[in-house]
């Protein structure tokens, strides 16, 4: 009897003794439906929500590790977790050659499809506007094509309304997103999405750093949870939770 209660005991113990914390970063702009600063809590704190964490907390449950999240300046983010020391992971990653080097890339578990979401009624000679420093190549524009002086979606705005430009290029998924956290202001939701034909949907990715003497047994607990997230419509409900109606 003494064994089994000790058994019993040691069982009950064993998740806490294994339980390891990994903390997930982004980037502190925010970057919906992936991730993004939740409304300050009573101690001021904001809590990071969106797709990301939920989809991080679904894949490691089973598991002995314990997410945690941080927003980040992006490239501060990057360079921590690339130390695998105070960060473990980027959330929404997209695939590079020159990442894979310090990385280890998760499984896909969202795609996000370019496109353009225009003001009514705007001319369609005008330029489309865009944020400063913001890579339009998957969209299939030139830099002459697009406006890029804007540091915020809200001066992007602006000059919409200004009739300065006819709209602007993004990810369906971040735009639809902007719009339902009203980032894009009052006036966002007259916008109106238009999917950019022939461009093939962006992947992304959960990065783990190289350097992280767990990597690979969080890889693999990721993996095979996003796989079958995927297969039970999991990944679609929790995506759902930071979407507005989507074409």
């Amino acid at each position: 009897m003494k064994r089994l209660i000790l058994a019993i005991a040691l069982l009950l113990m064993w998740p806490a003794a294994r339980a390891e914390t990994v903390v997930a970063c982004g980037g502190e702009n925010g970057w919906p439906p992936s991730s993004y600063f939740g409304p300050p809590q009573h101690n001021n704190a904001r809590p990071v929500l969106g797709y990301s964490p939920d989809v991080l907390h679904a894949a490691l449950a089973s598991s002995a590790f314990r997410p945690e999240f941080a927003l980040l300046p992006f490239r501060r983010c990057l360079s921590l977790a690339e130390q695998g020391r105070q960060v473990q992971i980027v959330m929404g990653a997209t695939f590079s050659p020159e990442r894979a080097r310090q990385f280890l890339f998760s499984r896909q578990y969202l795609h996000l499809r370019p496109a353009v979401f225009l003001w009514p009624g705007a001319a369609a000679s005008l330029p489309l506007c865009g944020l400063t420093g913001f890579n339009y190549a998957p969209f299939g524009l030139k830099p002459e094509d697009v406006d890029e002086g804007s540091s915020s979606y809200l001066l992007v705005m602006k000059k919409l309304q200004a009739g300065r430009c006819r709209g602007f290029a993004e990810y369906a998924e971040v735009g639809r997103g902007l719009q339902l956290l009203g980032l894009l202001g009052v006036e966002g939701s007259r916008l109106q999405l238009r999917l950019l034909p022939g461009l093939v949907p962006v992947p992304l990715h959960f990065m783990v750093s190289r350097r992280y003497p767990g990597a690979e047994v969080l890889l693999r607990q990721l993996d095979t949870q996003l796989s079958q997230l995927a297969q039970s419509g999991q990944l679609a409900t929790l995506l759902a939770r930071h979407q507005a109606a989507t074409p």
